[in-house]
C-alpha cells in the first residue's frame, strides 16, 4: 500500500493507518522498516469497528474525495495488482494515457464494479441520491460497470401508483436539469424530468437495475407492483454484488 501511495500522491490519494494499540516505538519501527510514509493514527478496536463498519484488522476502508466511505475490504489484499491501481485511478477521476501506436498492448485490465445500494425509503428528490447518481453517470462514462441496487425500504420508490412510481415526484428543476444535460452529454430537452427517467437514463448508458424480490415481499408488495425496470433478484445475488464491488455508495437514513 506504500507503494500504491508513492504513486498516486501527486493525483490526490491519500492514506492513513489506523493502528489498534500498539507501542509508539513499535509503529514508528514499523513505518520505518517498510518505508511508510503516510500518517498511522492509533485507535482502539471496537472503536474503529464502530467507525469504519469493519469486523476485525487488517482491513481497507476506501473514502472518496467527499469523505463518503466506498469500500471496505477485510484481510491485507493485494494492493499491487492492475485492478487496485485501476480502482484508485478510478476514484481519482484519472483518465488513462492511451500507449503510443508503436508500443505493445497491454492484456485489457478489468473495469472498475461500481454500486449504489439503496437501502432506506427514498426521500423526494433528495440531493443525497442525486449526488450517487451522478458517481454512476459519471462512472459509466468512465467505462466502469455499475449496478443499482433497490433493497430494504428503498423498494417502494419502484411501486407503481396509476402508472406512476414515487421518483417520478416532484420534477427536477431548470437548473437541475441544465447540469445534468450536461453530465449526460445530451440537449436540454432530452434531459431527465425526475430520479426515475435518471434511472432510466443511467441503465440506457449499461447500468443494471435490480431490485430484491426477498425486500417487495417484506413490504407486502407483489412482483406486479413494482417498475419492470428493474431485474428481480434474491437477497444472496445482492449481497454478492455489494460484496464483489470495487467501490459501493449507499444511500441510508435514520
Amino acid at each position: 500500500m506504500a507503494a500504491l501511495q508513492r504513486e498516486f500522491k501527486e493525483q490526490g490519494l491519500a492514506m492513513i493507518g489506523v493502528d489498534l494499540g500498539d507501542d509508539p516505538d513499535d509503529i514508528e519501527e514499523f513505518k520505518h522498516r517498510h518505508e511508510v510514509s503516510f500518517p498511522i493514527a492509533v485507535e482502539e478496536l471496537d472503536q474503529a469497528k464502530k467507525m469504519f463498519g469493519i469486523l476485525g484488522c487488517p482491513a481497507t476502508v476506501l473514502i472518496d474525495r467527499k469523505g463518503r466511505m466506498v469500500g471496505r475490504a477485510a484481510g491485507e489484499g493485494d494492493w499491487t495488482s492492475e485492478s487496485a491501481r485501476t480502482l484508485v485511478r478510478s476514484l481519482l477521476r484519472i483518465t488513462p494515457t492511451a500507449p503510443p501506436s508503436s508500443a505493445p498492448v497491454a492484456a485489457e485490465t478489468r473495469q472498475a464494479r461500481k454500486a449504489v445500494h439503496l437501502v432506506s425509503a427514498v426521500r423526494p428528490n433528495d440531493p443525497t441520491l442525486n449526488a450517487m447518481l451522478d458517481e454512476a453517470a459519471d462512472a459509466l462514462k468512465a467505462g466502469d460497470e455499475v449496478v443499482i441496487l433497490f433493497d430494504g425500504q428503498s423498494v417502494g420508490a419502484l411501486r407503481t401508483t396509476a402508472s406512476k412510481t414515487p421518483l417520478e415526484s416532484p420534477a427536477f428543476t431548470q437548473k437541475q436539469r441544465t447540469a445534468l444535460a450536461k453530465r449526460l452529454g445530451v440537449s436540454g430537452v432530452a434531459a431527465p424530468l425526475n430520479q426515475f427517467e435518471y434511472v432510466q437514463q443511467l441503465q440506457k448508458a449499461g447500468a443494471k437495475v435490480l431490485v430484491n424480490r426477498n425486500a417487495v415481499r417484506a413490504l407486502g408488495l407483489s412482483d406486479a407492483e413494482i417498475h419492470p425496470i428493474a431485474k428481480r433478484i434474491s437477497v444472496g445475488e445482492m449481497e454478492q454484488l455489494v460484496d464483489e464491488s470495487d467501490a459501493c455508495y449507499t444511500y441510508s437514513h435514520d
